[in-house]
């Protein structure tokens, strides 16, 4: 199958539209794997899509020793984690009552469920992986139960705040995971998602797709999938990109737009030209890429060389990032949390 070519598939779960154009036929590694993007609306992703009890199997044993290179994350990846949670607890924290409860879906290492307990919230994960599940609980003592979502047992309307951060491009169903997830959330809860923007990517093409990532979301389409499970944005602001909070749909909310055949066909001329490997090298993206990786690495050896464990290391950052925060309306560090 060549890159360009037009082909027939199932309906699209977005649009219903059938027909579908290869982007690329191998991924990251060079590895075989052929993406499309739906003609009808611009939703990109594998063909065929995987069998959904081949996917829970590759996350509960396989995906984190293949992207992270072991069982358990490395010391440079909790202390990423850790940051990437103190930022999203700084923006979600202001929209939950006090002792608000608190679900991660794809909880990775623990650091999000971490902080958000230290924050004062009732937070738990759920992690499919069983060595990454394992490490939150022994490192931070958190509740991050091993599994699926189907494995969670979440009472319906107990949850006020449900996240998934880099996981709904990973799901076999985001639909049918998202209408779940809104069955579990209290009349007013919300949902926090965030997934890779492949709008505007500036990557060869083998760089951008991978096995993991099922789905490739644009905001257009990321916007549009969690209309149809019930959901909008709960700012305007929210879709200008794909790191969402959104809450559910009410009487007059408008459908958002974008999605369609214009939007496919700017993603189909992206991947074809900024995708090449000569324009991305004549982009200069490989040497700025690779000086801020080398900066990032020397500076995060010397923050993990600090400490004598990771926890010691998300309690020093946690009380650096939070010094002296007013408890009302904001996040407090709080030894009582502890």
């Amino acid at each position: 199958m060549k890159i360009g070519t037009r082909i027939e598939a199932s309906p699209c779960q977005l649009c219903g539209g059938t027909e579908r154009q290869v982007l690329a036929t191998r991924g990251r590694g060079l590895e075989p794997l052929t993406t499309v993007v739906c003609r009808g609306c611009g939703l990109v992703s594998h063909h065929p899509l995987p069998d959904p009890a081949e996917v829970a199997a590759f996350y509960a044993t396989r995906y984190r020793v293949a992207y992270k290179g072991g069982w358990e994350p490395k010391r440079k990846h909790a202390l990423r984690a850790l940051r990437g949670a103190i930022a999203r607890a700084d923006r979600l924290a202001p929209l939950l009552r006090p002792g608000a409860r608190v679900l991660d879906v794809g909880a990775s290492s623990g650091e999000f469920t971490y902080v958000m307990q230290r924050a004062g919230f009732a937070a738990r994960g759920i992690e499919p992986n069983l060595g990454y599940a394992d490490f939150a609980r022994r490192t931070y003592g958190v509740a991050v139960e091993t599994g699926g979502l189907d494995d969670a047992g979440i009472a319906p309307a107990s949850l006020d705040l449900v996240t998934l951060n880099h996981v709904l491009e990973h799901l076999a169903d985001p639909w049918a995971a998202l209408r779940q997830l809104g069955s579990w959330l209290a009349p007013d809860g919300l949902i926090f998602i965030e997934v890779p923007n492949l709008a505007g990517v500036r990557k060869q093409a083998t760089n951008t797709f991978h096995a993991a990532h099922i789905w490739n979301f644009t905001p257009e389409t990321l916007a549009l999938l969690a209309w149809q499970a019930g959901f909008a944005a709960l700012t305007p602001g929210d879709l200008a990109g794909t790191s969402m909070v959104l809450r559910r749909r009410r009487a007059g909310d408008r459908p958002p737009t974008g999605a369609g055949t214009a939007l496919a066909e700017r993603l189909a001329r992206q991947v074809a030209t900024k995708g090449r490997a000569l324009d991305y090298l004549l982009s200069g993206a490989p040497v700025t890429r690779r000086v801020a990786r080398l900066r990032r690495n020397i500076e995060e050896q010397v923050v993990c060389a600090r400490h004598a464990t990771v926890r010691d290391m998300a309690d020093a950052i946690l009380k650096a990032a939070w010094p002296g925060r007013a408890r009302q309306g904001r996040l407090s560090w709080s030894d009582a949390a502890a």
